[in-house]
């Protein structure tokens, strides 16, 4: 259950805490940051890439679980939050973090660098960690 309990929460938990750390070093060191742009993609990427990875290695193991957050968390006693996580969800998980990465790559190529682009890397990666723990949320399972 420990093992289950790491992995899963990982997998929303990486793009988020990477975009958070790259939105406070945009707020610290805005001109700086806003030059570096190829390792900021490259950290947002490589976030939604071991999300990915981890996801597929529980798919691959076949690890099929529910994680109810108020067990764990006090901050959730009183709201009945479960993670489930299966392979559906594992399937659109990966699915979906390759289709930010190819975003995320394509945006690299044919968007201007000059403003703006470090904003949308964070974006990127806040709205494709709250997709992730949306889709961890919803047992897409019983849906099918």
């Amino acid at each position: 259950m420990g093992n289950f309990i790491n992995s899963t929460t990982l997998i929303p938990l990486i793009p988020l805490v990477t975009s958070l750390f790259i939105l406070i070093l945009l707020a610290s060191f805005n001109r700086t940051l806003n030059r570096l742009t190829k390792p900021v993609t490259v950290l947002v990427a490589l976030s939604l890439l071991s999300s990915a990875f981890i996801s597929s290695y529980d798919y691959f193991k076949k690890i099929e679980e529910k994680l109810v957050l108020s067990e764990f968390l006090e901050f959730f006693e009183e709201k009945n939050l479960v993670i489930h996580l299966n392979l559906v969800n594992e399937k659109i998980i990966i699915f979906f973090s390759l289709i930010m990465i190819l975003i995320i790559g394509i945006s690299f190529y044919k968007l201007p660098r000059k403003k703006g682009y470090v904003s949308l890397m964070i974006s990127l990666g806040l709205i494709s960690s709250s997709v992730i723990l949306s889709i961890l949320l919803i047992d897409f399972s019983s849906l099918i």
